[in-house]
């Protein structure tokens, strides 16, 4: 086996751990929004109407919860993911543009929040993975 083969093969494994581990945050984020929405939506957004929020929340809590059980579900058996972080990825860009937006209506122009820190790394995470990974 040649060096170039070794490298690839840990770069690969590194590449799938990070799928693994962002599969597991989908989960776990995606838990929270459905279980405690008001909650979530109040520390994401800076407010919360039940009316208003709640089916939202759980919707994005859905969504995220699906991903990372497909991705998780893919990878346990050997399957392909990167249409996983594909779909994940797009829909990273719509929360982006809502944190942007809610950025510019409350006037935040200080650090980006833990939420904003969250999308950004939800975000490159997903890009990283679906480039790199070889399937």
């Amino acid at each position: 086996m040649n060096g170039n083969s070794m490298l690839f093969r840990r770069t690969q494994a590194m590449v799938r751990q990070a799928a693994w581990s962002q599969a597991l945050a989908r989960v776990a984020i995606g838990t929270g929004m459905l279980t405690a929405p008001g909650a979530v939506a109040k520390s994401w957004s800076g407010e919360y109407d039940e009316d208003a929020s709640s089916l939202p929340t759980r919707a994005f809590g859905t969504r995220d919860v699906v991903i990372g059980l497909g991705t998780l579900w893919s990878l346990r058996r050997g399957h392909p993911v990167r249409h996983w972080f594909v779909l994940g990825v797009a829909l990273e860009l719509v929360d982006a543009t809502v944190t942007l937006n809610k950025r510019a209506r409350l006037g935040l122009t200080g650090p980006p929040d833990s939420w904003e820190l969250l999308t950004a790394a939800g975000l490159a995470g997903g890009i990283m993975v679906a480039a790199a990974l070889r399937e």
